[in-house]
């Protein structure tokens, strides 16, 4: 029987819980490889030319606390899996990773959407088919009573407030928020031929400074854009603040960014709009002591 495994049979897990509001998933790895050629004949066979590695990234609505957010930071792995039904068998199909680390966590939200949040993660362990545990083979009701909590905010709970422009007459149309989390990792020569471990990094790295990057746009009331020059004699900086909360009060996310320097600002208008501005602050965070 040809059929095909839907959305609605399908569940995620981050180390165990189910997570909710997931949109889209993609999980990918690739193999590099060297040719072997020897004199008089070509090539012969091929050889591993670089570490095993993956990626994932997934794209999910902000409906509740976001457990992701507190993996951007120095911290252990973390393994997932999309879990789906497989017709004509008596298994559950998988595909998953274990020995994750997050590389990117980016926020977006404009007027009459709910906010999206994008996580890209670097995979260094195993990655493919067969990655289950046992409480993500249980089926979707093993999802954490945290996560399966629905409280989704709305225009009204969501709050961002700049030093740099009244917020009570300029109006924010759409922000977005990115935080990066570059990774290196480290690898060492095996001690013995059945040495299976050389196969995995022996530690991963998470390179300072962070890098956090916010767009505001905006409809113009009494907004004064600067002066590209000025930055010659003083970078404008100021205190960017996201609050997003839940309708029932939940605290979803919250970024607060001291000393943010403006570093792009773009001007656009049209026949059949209003003017509108564009808005780039930069953040670094260095590893604390």
């Amino acid at each position: 029987m040809k059929s095909a495994s839907l959305s609605y049979e399908q569940n995620f897990y981050v180390n165990g819980t189910g997570l909710s509001g997931v949109q889209s998933i993609n999980g990918t790895y690739g193999v590099t490889e060297r040719p072997i050629t020897v004199l008089g004949y070509g090539h012969v066979d091929n050889t591993l030319d670089g570490p095993l590695e993956g990626s994932f990234s997934i794209d999910r609505t902000l409906i509740n606390e976001d457990t992701l957010l507190n993996l951007t930071g120095d911290n252990r792995p973390f393994s997932g899996v999309i879990s789906y039904n497989t017709y004509g068998s008596v298994h559950t199909g998988s595909f998953g990773f274990h020995s994750g680390y997050l590389t990117s966590y980016s926020l977006s939200c404009e007027v009459g959407d709910l906010p999206s949040v994008r996580t890209d993660i670097a995979v260094y362990g195993d990655l493919g088919r067969g990655l289950l545990s046992a409480s993500e083979s249980a089926g979707a009701g093993s999802a954490s009573l945290s996560d399966k909590s629905i409280d989704p905010p709305n225009q009204g709970t969501i709050s961002i407030t700049c030093d740099e422009l009244n917020t009570a007459s300029n109006r924010i149309t759409s922000i977005s928020h990115q935080i990066d989390c570059n990774r290196q990792a480290v690898y060492a020569l095996a001690t013995s031929a059945s040495d299976t471990k050389a196969q995995y990094p022996v530690q991963v790295d998470l390179m300072y400074p962070l890098e956090q990057t916010t767009t505001l746009t905006l409809e113009i009331d009494d907004y004064e854009t600067k002066n590209l020059y000025d930055y010659l004699t003083g970078v404008y900086t100021g205190n960017v603040n996201i609050d997003i909360d839940g309708n029932n009060g939940t605290d979803l996310v919250d970024f607060d960014l001291k000393n943010a320097r403006m570093i792009t600002e773009s001007f656009s208008s049209s026949v059949d709009g209003v003017a509108t501005v564009n808005m780039t602050f930069k953040k670094y965070i260095n590893k604390q002591r």
